[in-house]
């Protein structure tokens, strides 16, 4: 076999697994975009865009957490 058996049957049997993915790597992009958009030049304060970039560097640990613990579940 070429194991493209065993590639379906392990993503049938967690059918997460992309899920967590997807939502790993879209709050990666969601990070650069926030980062991409200049809070430091929209905001009249600073510590509002410090916040702002606090949380984005947050959100993408969070993301990459999500989708290196869903990648690596079954291996």
């Amino acid at each position: 076999m070429d194991g493209t058996t065993g590639t379906v049957q392990r993503v049938f049997s967690q059918p997460l697994r992309p899920l967590g993915v997807t939502v790993g790597v879209l709050l990666v992009v969601a990070t650069f975009a926030a980062i991409a958009s200049t809070p430091w030049q929209t905001y009249a304060s600073m510590s509002a865009a410090i916040i702002q970039m606090i949380a984005a560097v947050l959100m993408g640990v969070i993301g990459i957490g999500l989708a290196y613990i869903s990648w690596a579940a079954d291996a």
